[in-house]
């Protein structure tokens, strides 16, 4: 299975500094002074890569918690050899999922809009 994520889709600025709110709580992140994705995977992708040397069990719990898919995470770490962009990887990963919880939330939060004939509904 093969996962192209390279690049954050173009997304509301609500969602980035949701994302990064959530970081700062999630991973004791600084916010940085210049908000970006770019900005915000390099922070994680540090702390993901201490985390990752000092206590790999809390690294998989958060994995866990965040309901990131576990094959993706395997297939990044089979394929990484090396390479130190595994880090970046999952951080993007983990982001990527944090979006899509935002997003779902905001979907269900929304009360549906009010229709011509709502005074007839159920």
């Amino acid at each position: 299975m093969e996962q192209t994520i390279n690049t954050m889709p173009a997304l509301s600025p609500s969602y980035l500094g949701a994302t990064a709110t959530w970081l700062k709580h999630s991973f004791e992140l600084p916010t940085p002074a210049s908000l970006s994705w770019d900005n915000l995977e390099n922070l994680l992708a540090r702390k993901l890569e201490a985390l990752i040397s000092e206590d790999f069990h809390q690294f998989i719990f958060l994995l866990y918690r965040i309901d990131v898919p576990e094959q993706a995470v395997r297939d990044i770490l089979d394929d990484a050899g090396d390479n130190v962009n595994v880090y970046t990887q999952i951080a993007r990963l983990i982001i990527r999922r944090q979006v899509q919880k935002i997003i779902t939330r905001e979907s269900f939060a929304q009360p549906p809009a009010a229709g011509p004939d709502d005074e007839e509904r159920w």
